[in-house]
């Protein structure tokens, strides 16, 4: 039965975990995104405009710094971010933030007539130039110190709501 395996001190008091997810993640002076947190699920949505364009990025739970994990992988943050522009073209980017740096890992134009256009930044040059036009609108390697407190909050936060389920059902 998987209940072995969770702590019952955990199922018997889900709200003592969810205390801990009470606290405030601060919000970096001039972070120009709306944030929204998507409960239920594992992500978190940054939304803006800028210069008539809609910048939106979804970050993704992986593995967060700080749980136990040593290896360079447990600092990633994956994350899509979309550029849509009033004509209905975009660019999307598939990407991992890490400390430092944001990488592009995969590039796709989108038409207006719905067409695909994928793109892998290989070359060094290129790449730089993608990445220093997400960093004009916003997303800057900066901002890896507060998404990753984000998603690591996010991941306690969705934690203790499973805890918390799954204590409702035990007591059913």
């Amino acid at each position: 039965m998987i209940l072995l395996f969770v702590p019952s001190s955990q199922i018997s008091n889900p709200s003592r975990n969810l205390r801990i997810t009470k606290r405030k993640v601060e919000v970096p002076n001039g972070f120009p995104f709306d944030i929204q947190d998507n409960p239920g699920q594992e992500t978190i949505s940054l939304a803006r405009e800028y210069q008539g364009e809609l910048i939106e990025a979804e970050l993704y739970l992986s593995r967060v710094p700080g749980e136990g994990h040593d290896d360079l992988e447990a600092k990633n943050i994956p994350l899509d971010i979309s550029v849509s522009k009033k004509n209905g073209t975009s660019l999307w980017f598939v990407c991992t933030a890490v400390p430092n740096e944001i990488i592009i890992d995969f590039l796709y134009l989108y038409l207006e007539d719905g067409e695909i256009a994928p793109f892998i930044p290989n070359r060094r040059n290129i790449r730089e130039a993608f990445q220093k036009y997400l960093e004009i609108r916003g997303i800057k390697p900066s901002i890896y110190n507060f998404l990753s407190e984000c998603m690591s909050k996010k991941k306690s936060k969705e934690h203790a709501l499973w805890l918390k389920n799954v204590n409702k059902f035990v007591e059913a």
